[in-house]
């Protein structure tokens, strides 16, 4: 029998071209090595955590499931956040770390940890391999990572070791977001009666869709196509309807910008939405809510009235089909899904001054994304992937972007980690080969990524990254209250990220104009490169209140 890195690489190369990583020797270079022999490409980042969320969407991106490899000890401890956000954001990846041999851990501290225990609750399983492991156990496990919700898998590699004494699954496990999602029955008809009851006595059904009905695709877009009612999309669903077309109604959050869309309604329908995805603020609309979706419900966030389990793209045309038998049709008027989003995106901009075409005008983050929005050419916006950081300027693009398909407009949500946008640019840039992407993020989260500017130089990929600088954590800011620390607790110096970015090999430029910005963007979309934008960060606090209340 061969050795377990000849068997896992085997695997991994089976459902992807590509694995990342950060080696530190030993098995994890045995892996490095069988993973090439076998073709597939290794990706050298220069951070653990980097290198895992490259590799979570990188498989989110190419529909598979990619690894990231690291070493044991420091390097698996690192490894965490980027192993967390892929399971709270759902997407997935194969994590893994070498370890301790079991038969050295009675004489031998150095590196020791339990990385068993460590990456339990931040992902879907946690389980040792040996050479003792056989090839379709090994298969299996890998492919949990793909198996609704997706997320993380953490492999703890003991080459030679004894084998595994049993799947954590069977082991009490504290009621998390990273475990509570479980594959559950499907509904009885009885559920389906009730819902189209429902549906047959509404007239204004709203939808809302989050990232499972995303993960469906296709064919959930034509169950909303039939249906035909406005949809609400969470930040992971956004662009599964087009964010300009009749159906889009606007982003949901559960904050405030959305309120004015749910009130019309006089029944929520919410196809795929995990409840990792809204901000944890109460349950604001009165009406009934049919939910439907493959997993039961994580906590009683949402008050459903009548919940569908089992897959989202059979129940809808059950559900679809009853209604047609009855001639049904809702009765919003004409243009409603548009008229909300484009009122949303007004109350935004309400308290702000843009004046784009006035020389000398601020230049805010409402300025940084219309212009953007405007000043790339059209043969570059329709190939274009965004990744968008933690940080204020969220607030900005994402209810604002213009996208028209899946997963071309990235943000890690469910974990909302800061240090995203720029290793997510760059596994979207791998899984989409010669695609431009466009990666927006703070100075705060560029700068705990800002190694992986040579990574983007070295692979010669066609990322553009802005960088919204006002050397601040400015949400954080516009949260801070008196006793909170003062400028010492969110201000940094001013940082030069485009001296940066040109010692790391890119093309580095400082803007601080939308005229500047807009001359950039109209040009140099095939090869890496940074922009500077010296932003005002006076809109953010109306922003927040815009958003959020």
């Amino acid at each position: 029998m061969d050795g377990l890195a000849p068997r896992l690489a085997r695997i991994l190369a089976d459902r992807s071209d590509t694995l990342f990583g950060v080696p530190g020797g030993g098995p994890n270079l045995d892996l490095v090595g069988a993973a090439t022999a076998t073709g597939m490409r290794f990706v050298l980042a220069h951070g653990e955590s980097a290198a895992a969320i490259m590799a979570s969407t990188y498989g989110l991106v190419s529909s598979s499931v990619a690894g990231v490899v690291v070493t044991r000890g420091p390097g698996a401890a690192s490894t965490v956040n980027g192993v967390a956000q892929a399971t709270l954001d759902r997407y997935p990846l194969v994590a893994v770390t070498d370890t301790v041999p079991a038969r050295q851990r009675d004489r031998v501290s150095h590196q020791l940890i339990d990385q068993r225990a460590m990456f339990r609750p931040v992902t879907k399983l946690s389980t040792t391999i040996t050479d003792a492991t056989p090839a379709d156990i090994l298969a299996t496990t890998v492919d949990k990572a793909t198996a609704w919700p997706y997320g993380a898998i953490h492999l703890d590699y003991d080459a030679g070791g004894p084998p595994d004494s049993g799947p954590p699954e069977s082991r009490p496990e504290p009621r998390t977001a990273a475990t509570a999602s479980r594959s559950a029955v499907p509904s009885s008809p009885a559920p389906v009666d009730e819902a189209v009851a429902l549906l047959l006595d509404s007239r204004r059904p709203l939808v809302i869709v989050g990232m499972e009905a995303a993960a469906a695709g296709p064919p959930v877009v034509e169950a909303l196509e039939r249906l035909g009612c406005p949809v609400l999309t969470t930040y992971q669903a956004v662009g599964l309807v087009p964010t300009e077309g009749s159906l889009h109604a606007g982003i949901y959050t559960n904050g405030t910008l959305e309120q004015p869309t749910l009130d019309s309604a006089d029944l929520i329908l919410t196809i795929g939405l995990d409840t990792v995805e809204p901000i944890p603020t109460p349950w604001r609309s009165t009406v009934s809510v049919v939910r439907i979706s493959a997993t039961a419900a994580i906590d009683e966030f949402v008050p459903v009235t009548v919940d569908l389990i089992g897959q989202p793209v059979e129940l809808m045309a059950t559900i679809l089909d009853r209604l047609a038998d009855r001639s049904w049709s809702p009765t919003w008027p004409e243009g409603a899904a548009a008229r909300f989003r484009t009122e949303a995106r007004a109350r935004l901009r309400s308290d702000t001054d843009t004046g784009l075409e006035t020389e000398g005008a601020r230049f805010g983050p409402l300025e940084l994304v219309e212009t953007a929005t405007r000043s790339i050419p059209d043969d570059v916006a329709d190939q274009l992937t965004v990744t968008v950081d933690a940080g204020a300027h969220f607030l900005a693009v994402m209810p604002n972007w213009p996208v028209a398909d899946r997963f071309r407009l990235l943000i890690s949500n469910g974990l909302a980690t800061m240090g995203f946008a720029l290793p997510a640019a760059i596994g979207a840039a791998l899984a989409r080969p010669g695609k431009p992407v466009l990666a927006f993020s703070g100075d705060g989260g560029l700068a705990m990524t800002m190694a992986e500017l040579e990574t983007m130089a070295r692979l010669e990929l066609p990322i553009t990254v802005v960088v919204f600088n006002d050397a601040a954590l400015s949400l954080i800011a516009v949260k801070q209250q008196d006793h909170h620390g003062g400028e010492a607790a969110i201000r940094y110096r001013l940082t030069d990220f485009a001296t940066i970015a040109t010692a790391s090999g890119l093309r580095g430029t400082i803007v601080e104009s939308p005229r500047e910005l807009a001359q950039t963007l109209a040009r140099d979309w095939t090869g890496p490169r940074l922009i500077d934008a010296r932003i005002d960060p006076t809109d953010y606090r109306s922003l927040l209140a815009a958003s959020r209340g």
